[in-house]
């Protein structure tokens, strides 16, 4: 896990691809009812930037 943070904190890792869908915080209730079309989809995961 340390090697694999080092190398996203360098930027030597890119996360593009794994990226499918984003939603901002006013359309979180929209990102939640489409999690089950997206079936193909091995996570979710729910960001809040700051």
């Amino acid at each position: 896990m340390h090697d694999a943070l080092t190398l996203l904190s360098h930027g030597r890792f890119r996360t593009a691809a794994f990226t499918a869908a984003h939603y901002p915080l006013e359309r979180i209730q929209e990102a939640f009812e489409t999690i089950p079309a997206r079936t193909g989809h091995l996570k979710t995961q729910i960001l809040l930037d700051a």
